[in-house]
């Protein structure tokens, strides 16, 4: 058994904090003695990982430039040594660049993770941009991407070398997420009628998710199909914008905001069609989520989301940023009686195909032993 030291910047709610819960939770399948360290305590998978057993370790980190983070590394250099970690395994842009460091400073092998389409060269920051340039490209013995558009990505715009760059996409249980029979029951309790069609949104509520298109889609076919519905489960900086929004586009009593649900696998049988509006996406764990639930897609025409849409058989794609596509895909679901249920089976078979958790523990004992090979 391998011990890994899986480090991330937080464990609240995201795509790439439930992949490492998973992942710990998943040690024994894969080969590992799973350990999570992060820089900001407390979050909805730190109590999920905390019930099974592998409590996170807190490594209290202010900023990248604060004087404490000397002294933050070689507590951390501690930690690698006194537990005989042989990988550390890190994910975010703040977790890369230290991950990368105490790497070098223990002489363990660093994997590190990309999972957006982001300006990978800046983050807003030209100092940030250049430590992951000269630090995490660099230092780092495996890059790990979730997507053949993230991997393109990467390879183009850092120039990466190809070698170093390594696919595995996102796995999913396929127990936790499947497919229900009849109409959720937590319908009545949320004040949704069993006879509603229901569009659905996981997703933190920033610009970059594009919910507000989602919405001002939503609000030019309410009128002509008074039992649609838009369920979004998230919260974020943009919630308040967001239910403004709804007021403002008379969408208000069919958009509800269900805020951050722990319980996504009893959430998404609510739904009839999962929607991602995103202007930008790497490969949506929410999407995945959803297609394992049996729920067909309409999603923009980017990124990752270009892999796991097949045109017409489990989904569409739909130009970023626009909200007359998203409404007209709308309507051919509300005019297409059964269609959701169709497609809905075709996104099940692809996860299934794609996605396997068998499939993805193989992949990722294999990247462990190789980095370990040299």
């Amino acid at each position: 058994m391998i011990p890994v030291l899986y480090l991330i910047d937080h464990l609240r709610q995201g795509g790439s904090e439930r992949y490492v819960a998973e992942l710990a939770r998943q040690g024994q399948e894969i080969g590992t003695v799973p350990h999570v360290g992060c820089f900001s305590d407390g979050g909805l998978f730190s109590d999920e990982l905390r019930r099974a057993g592998i409590p996170p370790v807190h490594f209290p980190l202010r900023t990248l430039y604060h004087p404490s983070t000397g002294p933050l590394l070689l507590r951390m250099r501690r930690y690698v040594l006194e537990h005989k970690i042989r990988i550390v395994h890190s994910f975010q842009p703040n977790a890369n660049i230290l991950g990368t460091l105490l790497g070098r400073m223990t002489g363990v092998p660093v994997i590190i993770s990309r999972r957006s389409l982001g300006d990978f060269g800046s983050l807003g920051s030209r100092r940030l941009g250049w430590l992951q340039k000269n630090v995490t490209n660099r230092m780092a013995d495996r890059v790990l991407v979730n997507s053949m558009a993230v991997r393109k990505a990467v390879t183009e715009m850092e120039n990466i070398p190809f070698e170093k760059v390594v696919l595995i996409y996102n796995g999913l249980d396929l127990e936790r997420f499947a497919p229900r029979s009849g109409t959720s029951r937590l319908r009545p309790s949320l004040g949704i009628p069993s006879d509603a069609f229901v569009f659905g949104i996981s997703s933190g509520l920033r610009p970059v998710k594009g919910v507000d298109v989602a919405i001002r889609g939503f609000s030019r076919i309410r009128e002509r199909f008074p039992n649609a519905r838009l369920v979004i489960s998230g919260d974020g900086p943009e919630r308040e914008r967001l239910e403004s929004l709804a007021r403002q586009t008379g969408s208000e009593s069919s958009v509800l905001f269900l805020g951050t649900r722990p319980d996504m696998e009893d959430i998404y049988p609510i739904f009839d069609v999962f929607v991602l509006a995103s202007h930008s996406e790497g490969f949506s764990n929410a999407a995945l989520e959803a297609m394992g639930t049996g729920l067909p897609i309409i999603a923009s025409r980017i990124g990752g989301n270009i892999e796991m849409i097949d045109e017409g058989l489990n989904g569409f794609l739909v130009p970023p940023g626009d909200p007359v596509a998203v409404s007209d895909r709308m309507e051919t679901f509300l005019t297409s009686p059964g269609l959701s249920r169709k497609m809905g089976k075709e996104s099940r078979a692809w996860v299934e195909r794609t996605n396997a958790p068998s499939k993805i523990r193989r992949s990722f004992a294999a990247l462990y032993s190789e980095v370990l090979d040299g």
